[in-house]
């Protein structure tokens, strides 16, 4: 038995398939969007989390500075202690 191409089943399994390729379409539309932003919002944090990293480096190196400095003006109060007391000019 041979099927016209206006058979109704087929024209209507036709129009559900396409239905529902449309809708999984648009599902797979949705969820790329979704994965977008997650990946732009990813990378937003990425770059806050970098830039953190940054200004915490930056104390991290004035810090090491400041204790450098500090351990140099205590060898030299201890060298100047080590010396003894200095000679009264009069």
């Amino acid at each position: 038995m041979a099927t016209s191409p206006h058979d109704p089943d087929k024209q209507s399994r036709t129009v559900k398939l396409l239905a529902a390729g449309a809708a999984a379409e648009l599902d797979l539309l949705r969820s790329e969007r979704k994965a977008e932003n997650r990946l732009a919002e990813a990378l937003a944090s990425l770059a806050n989390n970098e830039a953190r990293l940054l200004r915490a480096q930056d104390r991290l190196e004035r810090s090491r500075e400041s204790v450098a400095a500090a351990e140099a003006a205590l060898r030299e109060v201890q060298a100047r202690r080590a010396d003894g007391p200095t000679p009264v000019q009069g």
